[in-house]
């Protein structure tokens, strides 16, 4: 189990420059999607335009799942996985003109942030933690943050800890 974490470290680690050029975009007065090595390979595009038409969360997951499994299959590593699939996500965000260019970023973060996940757990492991993403409005964030500080542990244990206590309560 460590090695899975330490993976998705090393992973979010990688991911750090890319995060960095969808901040510099998200401060200019237009987004733009950095360059990636997806533009040459076209089918990605498509490919992913039809993962979430007329999906929902659970669907959408599971396409890319099988999407994330042929990619392994065809030997490409998990760090080109994900530099194919963001560079291929880019556009189809940067095209939307009814989001603003914080939400363009913040969405293509959001799906890096998935990706990478997805492309650096072992497809061999019995157990693995699923990450789940929950926007919270930020006096919530901001209250559950100060929780966590009062008891010196991390955000994302305390957010485990106060789920596992709930889920344990008759």
């Amino acid at each position: 189990m460590m090695s899975v974490r330490q993976g998705l470290l090393v992973a979010l680690v990688s991911v750090a420059g890319f995060g960095s050029s969808l901040t510099a975009s998200a401060d200019a007065a237009t987004f733009t999607c950095p360059d990636t090595m997806a533009a040459d390979r076209p089918g990605a595009a498509s490919s992913l335009s039809d993962l979430y038409a007329g999906a929902d969360d659970v669907t959408a997951s599971n396409r890319l799942g099988e999407l994330m499994a042929d990619l392994r299959k065809s030997g490409m590593k998990p760090a080109l996985i994900v530099d194919h699939l963001i560079g291929a996500y880019c556009p189809l965000v940067a095209a939307d003109a009814t989001l603003s260019d914080k939400q363009k970023a913040d969405r293509v973060r959001r799906f890096a942030r998935l990706v990478t996940g997805l492309a650096y757990v072992p497809s061999d492991a019995d157990e693995v933690d699923v990450l789940v993403q929950t926007p919270l409005p930020p006096g919530l964030l901001s209250q559950v943050e100060q929780a966590a500080g009062r008891t010196g542990i991390s955000r994302d244990e305390w957010i485990e800890r106060a789920i596992r206590q709930q889920l344990s309560a008759p």
